[in-house]
């Protein structure tokens, strides 16, 4: 049997679903299970002298590749109540040795490695790095005192708040989705001590800037757009409004030297595929602000349909390596997939707001 993809999230996750239909078109086998004790109902890792060996049942031979996507905590099969826990601690540490070892165990390309991109989510992480590579980012403080807000607005005259996990919730009475995503603070924010002291809070030197530019990364190629507005200005932030009529995006070259400085972070930060996030000031300067290493992307080909994302991220993974042939991989449009019957069978899945919530770029 040819050798499958696996891909580690839940059937309707929107990314997932538009990679399986790709992949179906190009004849290549594809296993979706949002854990591994869905993978199959018979796993076993045999080790011995001679190292470690993976099998399943629904997975014999090891994936050409595997794309760690948005996986979830294991749930054991139908059991007695007083077993569930015990049950659900052992598939949950089964599942944490396994992702631990990576490809000491699955020899093949993991998209992305699961010890890397759980590092990789810690922003602190990400800016450590990117200050180790001497990679420009806007000076930033984490607090959660008031005081040290305030010391900061009156320092750099404005201050953008950002949150370390995107936060949404649905008004049920109101029947609207809200954002908690970036504020503007200045001298006339209020600054509730007893609220900022809730949680610590990430505020950075806020940049008067001119556009947005969004770099994906998928294995050796690297596609950057811009993003601002129809107006020519740009956003506070871009996410909430990436369809909108409004937003304008327009494929960009990145200076050879930023190109070099996401290639040594993603590096750095042992990952293969990103969505970078950087800016440019009204002197021309471009600044890093983070990179998702399980960001959304193909909205940037639903605006921009030359730009080949869903081709590019499909090549990668029947290929199993980082530098792939887009030659390889038959032209697939992202379009094409939300013309599909896949397509409607995953917006049927979800609630409106539910869907929206998570396709958080």
């Amino acid at each position: 049997m040819d050798k499958a993809v696996l891909i580690l999230a839940k059937w309707n996750e929107p990314h997932t679903a538009a990679l399986r239909w790709s992949l179906d078109r190009m004849d290549i086998p594809t296993r979706i299970a949002p854990d591994f004790s869905c993978v199959g109902r018979r796993i076993s890792i045999h080790a011995d002298g001679g190292g470690m060996r993976w099998w399943s049942d629904a997975c014999p031979d090891a994936p050409r590749s595997i794309w760690f996507r948005r996986p979830a905590a294991p749930e054991p099969e139908p059991c007695m109540e007083s077993d569930r826990e015990f049950l659900t601690v052992q598939w949950k540490f089964f599942q944490k040795n396994l992702f631990d070892l990576g490809t000491k165990v699955l020899d093949t390309l993991w998209i992305n490695d699961p010890v890397a991109a759980y590092a990789a989510e810690s922003k602190l992480v990400q800016l450590q790095a990117a200050a180790e590579l001497d990679i420009p980012f806007p000076d930033m403080v984490v607090t959660n005192h008031a005081e040290d807000v305030a010391r900061l607005i009156q320092r750099w005259g404005r201050v953008i708040y950002k949150t370390f996990y995107p936060h949404s919730w649905l008004s049920r009475s109101k029947g609207k989705l809200y954002d908690l995503g970036v504020t503007l603070l200045d001298a006339d924010s209020e600054l509730p001590e007893a609220s900022i002291a809730m949680c610590p809070g990430i505020f950075q030197r806020y940049i008067d800037k001119t556009e947005d530019i969004r770099v994906t990364v998928i294995g050796d190629r690297i596609f950057a757009v811009r993003v601002l507005k129809q107006s020519g200005a740009a956003y506070l932030d871009w996410r909430q409004q990436v369809l909108a009529d409004e937003t304008r995006m327009e494929t960009v070259q990145l200076p050879a030297a930023w190109e070099e400085r996401i290639r040594r972070l993603m590096k750095k930060l042992g990952i293969v595929v990103g969505c970078a996030d950087l800016v440019v000031d009204q002197q021309g300067d471009m600044y890093f602000l983070e990179v998702n290493q399980a960001g959304q992307f193909l909205f940037v080909e639903e605006k921009l349909p030359e730009v080949p994302l869903l081709r590019a991220m499909t090549a990668m993974l029947m290929q199993g390596r980082c530098d792939y042939s887009l030659d390889a991989c038959d032209p697939v449009h992202f379009g094409d997939f939300k013309r599909s019957d896949e397509h409607q069978r995953v917006m049927d899945s979800y609630g409106e707001a539910a869907l929206i919530a998570s396709e958080e770029p």
